[in-house]
């Protein structure tokens, strides 16, 4: 990504905070009470998650310390079995960003040998969001989210399985 894409992503994002600040004013003078609620609700929301936040952004910084994307793909390497099913699942729900920025690496590692089993469970797998889990626990509650986060994971597996059977 170029120098002058970032700014300009950037600057949208400043953009976006601006309208919604300049909106929440706009509102304020209209409805007062209802304003002051949705800024309380998102205080509370927002205090809420931040020691998950946090949690997951020491967890994937250690991932990524201990495991680099080149040992991971070393451990991926050759016959499919239970192991690179769960590296792959693991893999794609700490993966941030972008789909098509992992096209590149996923590619490399295809071509290294990785099988595309392993490839679909970790597409499949970037379902799972842990940044967004929080919020799904507060709107949804914890047996939901657990349940959901099972059901991808199970069937991430389940796809890339039934992926190297038919291919």
């Amino acid at each position: 990504m170029k120098a002058s894409d970032k700014q300009q992503k950037k600057f949208q994002g400043t953009k976006l905070l601006a309208v919604v600040i300049i909106l929440y004013i706009v509102l304020y003078f209209f409805k007062q009470e209802k304003t002051i609620e949705s800024l309380k609700h998102f205080g509370k929301n927002t205090l809420s998650i931040i020691p998950i936040f946090i949690f997951v952004i020491f967890l994937t910084a250690v991932i990524n310390y201990y495991y680099p994307k080149q040992k991971i793909a070393k451990m991926l390497q050759g016959k499919s079995s239970a192991k690179t099913y769960f590296i792959s699942l693991i893999a794609g729900i700490i993966s941030h960003g972008p789909v098509f920025a992992w096209f590149p690496l996923l590619k490399d590692l295809k071509d290294k040998g990785v099988k595309e089993g392993g490839l679909v469970t970790f597409f499949y797998g970037r379902g799972i969001k842990l940044t967004l889990l929080p919020v799904m626990i507060s709107f949804f509650g914890q047996l939901f989210t657990l349940i959901f986060v099972a059901y991808i994971a199970v069937a991430a597996v389940l796809q890339g399985i039934i992926y190297e059977k038919i291919k």
